[in-house]
């Protein structure tokens, strides 16, 4: 009797998950970093710093649920981590604090609401996905406006928060996608303003064999439109073209973003402008790939005036080998040169390298050496 029950309990279960998966999946990156600052005049800004930096390790559980119909409900958990020191958990390695969302899919398409990676980065190179330093990756520049701070980071540098997503079926190679964050970062509005803040982005990516295509824009403002605090906002635009062409692929991307800002009681923007083009290449070599990219920042602009001195250029080359599907070992080495009154900064140097932002005209170069594991 007692195995008939368990084997009815048993196929009770099996029954009640036929339909529903979910997954556990994820990688751990990092590697030994050496950063390096040079070039500014005062002597306290130069400087170097040997240690270990993260490359983004996380840990995602999703899973999707067939409804019927061809429709299916899906959903993701992505909890990103500092391998080395975790990043004072919990507060800077929060649970869920990667892409998040829970939604449904069908022949209409896909609908996401959550928080999700919003605009930033379109057409940048692949750092990211490879076992060479995420500090090497073009986003360092592509993704702010002359510096590295919160308040210089277009579309968050990462992900926006309160976020409805509707991405359409792919249709002779073009896929459409619209975003709406009712708060581009942080909480939704508190009561009493005269207008919350939000953001919308659109977005379209043509694949046509060996070329890709893509277009981006971002608007957004701030949560604090009232008549007596500032106002503030931003605007962006990104166009990127990548090409296989069997030896090798090259891209091209530009990108024009302004972060806008008013005083209280003012009702016109100033804004602050800048352009970045970037070029990124990536040649197979058997089991390894080289990775080159060339991105230059103009200078800024505010209020139509430019800012003399103001841009900046990022040269990285890597090399990543694969041992397997899942793991590889990467070098790289990453030099940003700014003008004098450029602040940029390698991406993720403070976050992840664990090293200062750059002073204005400081230039900042890395080494690196790093494994990263896929699971």
């Amino acid at each position: 009797m007692k195995k008939t029950l368990i084997a009815l309990a048993t196929l009770a279960a099996t029954a009640s998950f036929a339909q529903s998966t979910v997954t556990l999946s994820g990688n751990v990156k990092a590697g030994v970093a050496q950063t390096k600052y040079s070039g500014s005049t005062t002597a306290t800004n130069n400087g170097s710093a040997s240690g270990l930096a993260d490359g983004s390790s996380r840990f995602i559980l999703s899973g999707s649920e067939d409804l019927g119909g061809g429709l299916k409900a899906n959903f993701q958990v992505d909890t990103r981590y500092r391998m080395d020191d975790n990043g004072a958990a919990p507060t800077s390695s929060p649970l869920a604090g990667g892409n998040t969302f829970v939604g449904v899919s069908g022949g209409f398409g896909n609908v996401q609401m959550g928080k999700l990676d919003t605009h930033y980065c379109m057409g940048s190179d692949s750092h990211g996905v490879r076992a060479t330093a995420l500090q090497a990756s073009s986003c360092g520049i592509l993704g702010f406006v002359n510096g590295s701070g919160g308040g210089q980071a277009i579309a968050n540098a990462s992900r926006s928060t309160n976020v409805v997503r509707y991405t359409a079926p792919t249709m002779s190679g073009l896929t459409l996608q619209g975003t709406y964050s009712f708060a581009q970062s942080g909480s939704e509005g508190v009561v009493g303003t005269t207008s919350g803040g939000n953001a919308s982005h659109i977005q379209a990516v043509y694949v046509n064999g060996p070329l890709t295509l893509g277009a981006s824009t971002w608007q957004a403002k701030g949560e604090d439109q009232t008549a007596t605090a500032a106002r503030t906002g931003q605007r962006a635009s990104t166009f990127m073209a990548n090409y296989n062409l069997g030896v090798a692929t090259v891209g091209l991307t530009y990108d024009q973003s302004e972060l806008r800002a008013a005083a209280a009681g003012v009702s016109a923007f100033t804004g602050t402008k800048r352009n970045v083009t970037s070029i990124p290449v990536t040649v197979p070599m058997g089991s390894g790939t080289i990775l080159f990219t060339y991105t230059k920042a103009d200078d800024v602009k505010v209020a139509g005036v430019t800012t003399a001195n103001s841009g900046a250029t990022l040269v990285s080359v890597g090399y990543d080998y694969a041992f397997s599907k899942r793991t590889s070992l990467g070098v790289s080495y990453a030099k940003l040169d700014n003008k004098a009154a450029a602040a940029y900064a390698l991406y993720t140097q403070t976050a992840l390298n664990g090293t200062p932002a750059n002073a204005a005209g400081t230039d900042a170069g890395q080494f690196y050496l790093g494994l990263r594991h896929a699971f």
